[in-house]
């Protein structure tokens, strides 16, 4: 067997996950499996978000080492399930290096999602999000228009400016004045909601959330890589959001207080957007039923646990808790990565409103207002780490001892 191939197949492999969203402590652990599987004798990978090095002793007796550079990734999770199929055949049926790179081939080669389906998730998103914060029917078509820009914006702009915060920068700056005009001079009633319900479009959530794992696992330098860029792609939105605020400040404030639909009305709608950002996200057939039950049940026990003890901490946590064990369950089910459950489910619970409102209250100088949401803030992150640790114990000490 031609292990020199086989060794850089299986990086190859690991290069793919990492580009369509895989989970960079995930991805190591993938490539150990198939090292294991093809009975090289010892191996050593190093992996972080932008590159993939490794070191194997093959069955021969041969030392050999590559290095993978991964350019950019982007959120594919039909890839992704694809890819994690592909790993788990190789692993239990150890084919030979040409059929391995037939069936990787296959995966590159599959015809991407169609532009409609990814621009009707992309306003299923927004709209949803804008009844899961209380706009009224005008102000939710609004937002529906909105992230119809956002999508061709970053959809033309995306190849062309690798660096976040300039591209959240302007997609978030040109949106923004689009809202205040309509606001201003058409139907538009509420700017702030509908601004939060578009900007959950762009909120890094995955790079947040794979930051956070990859600290739970040690994976120090790949969770600050994540982190960092998911941070700087905050920055950029808030700036985005905070200049035309500056410019038009003549024209009105924001209502810090938001309406508060019935819960039934958040629960279905939460539904509907995590529907859309499936789509948006490439997942399919079930997956996106499944995506969708897991947000609605995430912020119903968001809402039970702040019903019975009103602490925005304490409600994120336990929904984070309940999101993360139901996207491990659903992927046994699957036999897909959890990734694709657990990163939809839990974005009911983005702190959307108070990016927004610390940022608007920096804008306007209200320090009681920016001290105020920006300490929610903190607490919702933090509240969603402290339940990605749980989950984490969870699979690391029960089902995974017990597999």
């Amino acid at each position: 067997m031609n292990y020199e191939k086989l060794f850089g197949l299986i990086l190859d492999l690991g290069r793919d996950l990492i580009g369509c969203g895989g989970e960079t402590h995930r991805v190591e652990d993938t490539l150990y499996r198939l090292a294991a599987g093809y009975n090289f004798q010892s191996c050593s990978i190093w992996v972080v978000p932008s590159l993939i090095q490794a070191t194997f002793t093959d069955p021969d007796g041969v030392v050999q080492t590559q290095i993978r550079h991964v350019k950019g990734s982007s959120l594919n999770f039909k890839a992704l399930d694809r890819l994690n199929a592909i790993s788990r055949w190789a692993c239990a049926e150890q084919p030979d290096p040409e059929e391995f790179a037939a069936k990787l081939e296959e995966c590159r080669s599959a015809a991407p999602s169609k532009t409609w389906i990814s621009c009707l998730g992309c306003v299923l998103g927004g709209w949803g999000f804008a009844l899961f914060f209380g706009c009224d029917i005008w102000d939710s078509v609004i937002a529906a228009l909105a992230s119809l820009m956002i999508f061709f914006m970053v959809r033309i702009l995306s190849p062309k400016e690798g660096n976040p915060l300039v591209l959240n920068f302007f997609v978030s700056f040109v949106t923004e004045i689009f809202i205040l005009l309509v606001c201003r001079f058409g139907p538009g009633n509420h700017m702030e909601t509908i601004t939060i319900s578009v900007v959950m479009l762009l909120i890094s959530g995955l790079g947040a959330f794979n930051g956070l794992r990859d600290l739970v696992h040690l994976d120090t330098l790949s969770g600050v890589i994540n982190l960092a860029a998911s941070f700087t792609g905050a920055i950029g939105i808030a700036l985005g959001m905070a200049l035309p605020m500056l410019i038009f400040r003549n024209w009105g404030g924001a209502v810090v207080s938001m309406q508060n639909p019935a819960p039934a009305i958040q629960i279905i709608s939460a539904a509907v957007a995590c529907v859309g950002f499936s789509l948006l996200f490439s997942v399919r057939g079930w997956k996106v039923i499944y995506c969708a039950l897991g947000a609605a049940l995430t912020w119903v026990v968001y809402l039970l646990t702040y019903h019975a003890y009103p602490s925005t901490f304490g409600a994120t946590m336990a929904a984070s808790i309940f999101s993360g064990l139901f996207g491990q369950i659903i992927a046994r089910i699957q036999k897909s990565p959890a990734t694709i459950f657990s990163t939809i489910c839990i974005l009911p619970l983005l702190p959307g409103s108070a990016l927004y409102y610390a940022m608007y209250g920096l804008v306007t100088r209200n320090s009681s207002l920016s001290y105020t949401k920006g300490e929610e803030l903190g607490l919702v992150c933090f509240g969603m780490v402290l339940g990605f640790m749980v989950v984490e114990v969870v699979n690391r000490f029960f089902w995974r001892r017990q597999r």
